[in-house]
């Protein structure tokens, strides 16, 4: 199963439950620890506790791989360079004119409803 229908932040705000989430934060520092993926133990939680955890093993190669030396110790503390990238992330995001379902074009015009994604401001679903 893919996680297509998730999309990523378009702002801090968006972004900042899921990065202070606890399995995020397990994962990133299990990935900057060099400890291997355990998929037994992801396979007894919850769907959204796999996915944040996933999530956080992303950033963290990503991170890696920009050259960024975080050491995240307080999961209720994100470090400014893990969060500069988050924001950069969410800013490009922000630019390709798309909306929270991932789809270009702008809000048709009426009231808002609930969509596919739950978003009630411009997704068409």
């Amino acid at each position: 199963m893919t996680n297509n229908r998730i999309h990523g932040a378009r702002s801090w705000r968006q972004a900042k439950p899921v990065v202070l989430h606890p399995k995020f934060f397990q994962g990133f520092t299990d990935f900057r620890l060099g400890r291997p993926f355990d998929y037994r133990m992801l396979d007894a939680w919850p769907t959204l506790d796999q996915h944040r955890y996933e999530n956080g093993r992303e950033l963290a190669a990503e991170c890696r791989l920009a050259g960024l030396a975080v050491a995240w110790i307080d999961r209720t503390r994100v470090p400014h360079p893990l969060k500069s990238l988050v924001v950069e992330r969410a800013w490009a995001r922000r630019s390709t004119g798309r909306d929270r379902c991932g789809r270009s074009g702008r809000a048709v015009s009426g009231p808002s409803r609930p969509s596919s994604c739950g978003s009630r401001r411009s997704c068409r679903g």
